[in-house]
């Protein structure tokens, strides 16, 4: 039955998902290309993810638009954002520090991070200078030797772990030249949409829904939308939709079940 196999895809899905249920945080350096064979197929981020290139190239898709990551380069990857990881070169070399999405509830992430926000969505990914990087390379492999120790810090200290980073990350998008576009009121409109579809696509599928949510009228919406992109809304909708299906569907025809893993 469809519901079964979404049920199946789900549980595919948990196992391959880097944030395990009883993970506050993931610290770890990726040399082997771990990343990509976790975010083969488009995939929700189930938490907020930080990455830093020391080496190599990584091509990705985050919230719909396509990146490269390159050395020196430093990434923040917002939870609910959809992530593909196309490529990785041989030599990529990431450090990856990652908080669980439940963790971040006992937070209030937009008055923690309200002044830059906005900036972390349209630029996720910022080059650093050298000796910039050399700095979150430290703090990360801090965070990566308490991991290996087993260490188990209490969430208050974890949350003053996310912070640290996002702030600091924060702190270079305001202190330096990013370059952020400037968007107009209808790409504003449309970047919008997305973010809100990405959250609700799910249960909501209407246009009257998302117009709602952006206080504007259907009507304006559609053309809005079809004026920026050439696409109407149900198309932005059905290819998030289809995307996901996708995605549950690679995950479980691909994954080992339980019982094979066992096996093995």
């Amino acid at each position: 039955s469809t519901q079964g196999v979404s049920s199946a895809a789900s549980d595919v899905y948990k196992r391959q998902n880097l944030f395990k249920s009883n993970k506050d945080f993931v610290a770890e350096i990726d040399m082997t290309g771990s990343l990509g064979r976790i975010y083969h197929y488009p995939q929700r981020m189930e938490g907020c993810l930080f990455l830093l290139c020391l080496r190599g190239e990584c091509d990705i898709t985050i919230h719909l638009s396509e990146h490269k990551i390159q050395k020196n380069d430093i990434v923040t990857i917002l939870p609910e954002t959809f992530v593909h990881v196309h490529r990785q070169s041989p030599d990529c070399r990431l450090y990856l520090i990652g908080f669980n999405k439940e963790l971040l509830n006992g937070i209030n992430l937009f008055n923690s991070t309200m002044n830059y926000l906005s900036a972390l969505i349209d630029t996720p990914i910022i080059p650093l200078r050298p000796e910039i990087t050399e700095l979150f390379q430290d703090y990360f492999m801090l965070l990566i030797k308490m991991k290996r120790m087993g260490a188990k810090p209490n969430k208050d200290l974890i949350s003053t772990m996310l912070l640290t980073i996002l702030h600091g990350v924060g702190s270079i998008h305001q202190n330096t030249n990013v370059t952020t576009r400037t968007f107009n009121r209808g790409e504003e409109i449309v970047k919008r949409l997305v973010q809100y579809i990405i959250k609700h696509y799910t249960k909501e599928r209407s246009v009257a829904f998302y117009a709602d949510l952006l206080h504007i009228s259907p009507q304006h919406l559609s053309t809005t939308v079809n004026k920026i992109t050439g696409k109407t809304v149900t198309d932005i909708i059905a290819k998030l939709v289809i995307t996901d299906a996708e995605a549950k569907l690679c995950l479980l025809y691909t994954s080992p079940s339980p019982r094979d893993t066992e096996r093995s």
